[in-house]
């Protein structure tokens, strides 16, 4: 089988695919119309939707799709160092999208509070609450090798009372618990925050 890290596309490799269809967007934009008066505030629009509806279905995505599955069909532990790959990548490509919704929108002359509200819930999460929620549980998976459980696919259940009654493993749940928490809040008032930025731009296009 493929070593996966040399045939998996690196961070830089997607950017510039993403700036080539952005190029390649902008450019059909123009072509079709010319690049007089209103042509240059088609393309802002253009490209704020596409920054925009490209964090909000990754958004959608990990929260209720990719996460649930995965969740539901592999081992706890293999499961949480997948997400300790997953959720950075998925943070920093936030950061991205939501930073060209928000220039674009500030050039549109629309108001940006509500995304620069989603941008601060992401870069809590990417510089905060991701990191530390990875390693309480990190810290964790070592107690629960420890006590010879943690292989279960899905939630924690030892079936040895003692196992789930240790003091160390139940005081890094509850750390592990809040923290997640806190992040999975951020992330939904973001989402909410998104739908109500979806309503505005519907009306906006609608006019």
């Amino acid at each position: 089988m493929a070593d996966v890290s040399t045939t998996a596309p690196t961070m830089n490799r997607q950017v510039v695919r993403g700036g080539i269809l952005v190029t390649i967007l902008c450019a059909s934009a123009a072509g079709t119309r010319g690049l007089a008066g209103s042509d240059y505030r088609h393309i802002l629009i253009l490209v704020h939707l596409l920054s925009f509806a490209s964090w909000f279905g990754c958004s959608v995505w990990v929260s209720f799709v990719a996460g649930i599955v995965t969740f539901k069909s592999l081992p706890r532990h293999v499961f949480g160092r997948l997400m300790s790959r997953l959720f950075p990548a998925y943070f920093k490509f936030s950061v991205v999208t939501v930073t060209a919704a928000i220039f674009s929108a500030s050039a549109l002359e629309w108001p940006t509070a509500g995304l620069v509200a989603v941008l601060g819930t992401v870069l809590a999460n990417l510089f905060f609450l991701e990191p530390e929620t990875t390693r309480v549980m990190f810290l964790r998976h070592a107690v629960e090798k420890r006590l010879g459980t943690g292989h279960e696919v899905g939630q924690l259940k030892p079936s040895d009372p003692a196992k789930a009654n240790d003091p160390e493993l139940r005081a890094l749940s509850k750390k592990f618990g809040m923290l997640h928490g806190i992040s999975t809040l951020l992330n939904m008032a973001a989402l909410g925050i998104g739908c109500v930025w979806l309503n505005f731009c519907a009306r906006e296009m609608a006019r």
